[in-house]
């Protein structure tokens, strides 16, 4: 038996349980206007000088098309716009708008806001040691998916 396999069973509990603060319906309501979360998806983390299609697929793990199409989507809500790129004038960027900008930050802030009060009551050092612990996790799980491929996640 691995000397880990307690902790590893509540760490799966932990994660099991966080499915229902991490799922988020498809469609959600910012000020009474309907945005599809895969827009938000798009715009977090698009630089304000913009990025290629290929790169914010490769920064959702998603393929190329599948981003395209979700670039399409939030191009027609008005939260993004293709540019001509400054540096290569055959290739297009995809560059916020200032209502994305404002969409992103709303939703970081939202996000922001709903951490603080849960962690409500936790000291600085737990806050850091849960964030700096959650990163590497994240960064670890990222990596390891890169080397096992994108297929299905066995049960």
């Amino acid at each position: 038996m691995d000397a880990r396999e307690p902790d590893l069973r509540m760490l799966d509990r932990a994660l099991v349980g966080l499915r229902r603060f991490l799922t988020a319906p498809p469609v959600l309501d910012d000020q009474g206007r309907a945005v599809e979360l895969s827009t938000l998806l798009v715009l977090d983390e698009l630089p304000t000088e913009g990025q290629s299609v290929q790169q914010i697929a490769t920064r959702l793990g998603v393929a190329h098309s599948t981003a395209s199409r979700l670039v399409t989507r939030a191009e027609g809500a008005g939260m993004v716009t293709r540019t001509e790129s400054p540096d290569d004038a055959r290739r297009r960027l995809v560059v916020p708008t200032a209502a994305g900008r404002e969409l992103r930050d709303r939703a970081a802030e939202f996000r922001l806001e709903r951490l603080a009060d849960i962690v409500d009551g936790w000291t600085p050092d737990e806050v850091h040691t849960l964030a700096r612990s959650l990163h590497r996790f994240a960064q670890d799980q990222g990596a390891a998916r890169g080397h096992r491929g994108s297929g299905a996640t066995p049960l």
